[in-house]
């Protein structure tokens, strides 16, 4: 009877006799693809926090099935032609995008995914028992590398530094930097650096905290305290002035003020160095996605074990032992 049983998995282990379960699993996979990039767009278009979250839950349903991928079919062409599918669906919101650079961070893309399912395949021939999260470890963080540089490019090629049509709008610009100097760590070493003040008591917020900082101008008396806070802070203005090349605005609020000097210092800079500027923001974006890495890498395994176990309960697909001799190489 094991004899009988081993025999049959020989047979079948190397082919991927349900063709019908393959096409579900890549007309799911070519969905998940196709919505990732769509909702990706919609977000670059329109700055709404629902479109990345619906494109960060289809990227989570394409990796998912792309690790299922490497355990259910066997055929390497087949599939390479899946993920060469899926990214020509992802890319098909973009099409009116489509250049030499996209087309060339693609291709890497493309070797980067192929390369994650040989390196899930190599764990899975290299160990006697199916380890799920071993196959993950070695193929996702490839995929994700992949799909982080091909999203980077293409959102980059959308972004506009023109003064009239900056690529980051106002609101924001200034929640998002609001956020990053409330943090903690931030405050203390800047600490009152409260971008939602008015430019004024920021600068002048900066001036007490130089002189209280400094223990022999801390035991001045309050009036020589007080005109030196003043001078400070017209030295601090006409500094940051000097500096932007362009007058303050000392009413408005510092996030504001902020992003107006941002946007018309960029927008007026050379092209090569509006070059320069996007390719910082690219390196920036691949970076964040890519520290991310092993929590997408969780978050996406976590899916995909679960219908890798529902598919053996319901029997849509079986362990079966695989019986196969090699040659090896010992001393005499």
């Amino acid at each position: 009877m094991d004899s009988n049983l081993l025999n049959k998995a020989n047979s079948t282990i190397e082919l991927d006799s349900s063709i019908i379960k393959i096409i579900i699993l890549t007309s799911v996979g070519l969905i998940s693809a196709l919505c990732f990039g769509y909702f990706l767009k919609l977000f670059i278009l329109e700055s709404q926090p629902y479109f990345l979250l619906f494109s960060f839950l289809a990227v989570i349903g394409f990796l998912a099935l792309y690790l299922l991928d490497i355990f259910f079919i066997k055929t390497i062409w087949l599939t390479n032609l899946i993920v060469f599918l899926e990214m020509l669906a992802f890319l098909a919101p973009f099409y009116d995008r489509l250049s030499m650079i996209i087309g060339l961070a693609s291709l890497i893309g493309f070797l980067l995914l192929v390369w994650g399912i040989y390196s899930g395949r190599n764990e899975l021939e290299d160990r006697l028992k199916i380890k799920f999260w071993e196959v993950s470890k070695k193929s996702l963080p490839k995929a994700i590398t992949g799909l982080a540089l091909i999203a980077t490019i293409v959102s980059v090629g959308f972004f506009s530094l023109e003064e009239n049509n900056f690529f980051i709008s106002k609101p924001v610009f200034e929640k998002g930097v609001s956020s990053l100097f409330n943090f903690d760590l931030v405050q203390n070493f800047l600490p009152g650096f409260n971008l939602s003040l008015p430019v004024e008591d920021l600068i002048k917020n900066i001036a007490i905290n130089q002189i209280e900082g400094n223990s022999e101008l801390k035991i001045l008396p309050s009036s020589a305290k007080a005109a030196l806070i003043n001078q400070t802070v017209k030295e601090l203005k006409n500094k940051i002035s000097d500096f932007i090349s362009m007058p303050l605005n000392l009413k408005a609020k510092a996030s504001e003020a902020l992003y107006e000097i941002m946007v018309k210092k960029i927008s007026q800079s050379p092209e090569n160095n509006k070059s320069l500027v996007l390719i910082i923001i690219a390196v920036l974006i691949f970076l964040t996605i890519i520290s991310l890495s092993w929590l997408i890498r969780f978050i996406a395994t976590c899916p995909a074990y679960i219908i890798y176990e529902i598919c053996l309960a319901l029997g849509f697909s079986t362990i079966m032992m695989e019986n196969k001799s090699k040659e090896i190489i010992v001393l005499k």
